[in-house]
């Protein structure tokens, strides 16, 4: 009988911690998608920098990566980053130009858990 009310305690206590830790897991996963945006980010400001312009639409973020087959053709293109990351809920980053929040912009976000777009949507405006 001891034997088992000890085992109980054990579940109780670990069962607590399981439940404090995955709020640990969702803060870790935005801070991930938070700093991919950013390289991201840190990318399309280069590439504006060489090209004078930020990919279209129709060349999205793809233009990080391979040289765009549509649209203008950036003329100093460079690969600047390996491949595209995919955020932590297994959905390819957004990027639309011209941004919805900043018109004057582009906008590269995460639709975050839900994967599809809403107001927990993860965001950082690009100028």
């Amino acid at each position: 009988m001891e034997i088992m009310l000890v085992v109980a305690i054990i579940a109780v206590i670990a069962g607590g911690v399981i439940i404090k830790m995955s709020g640990a897991l969702d803060v870790a996963k935005i801070q991930r998608t938070e700093q991919d945006i950013a390289n991201i980010y840190s990318a399309l400001k280069l590439y504006e920098a060489r090209n004078n312009q930020m990919p279209d639409q129709g060349q999205g973020l793809e233009a990080l990566v391979n040289p765009p087959s549509t649209g203008t053709a950036p003329p100093n293109w460079v690969r600047l980053m390996d491949s595209l990351p995919v955020d932590p809920w297994g959905t390819p980053y957004q990027y639309r130009n011209p941004g919805k929040r900043d018109p004057s912009g582009v906008d590269v976000f995460s639709f975050g858990p839900d994967r599809k777009e809403s107001s927990d949507d993860i965001y950082r405006r690009v100028q």
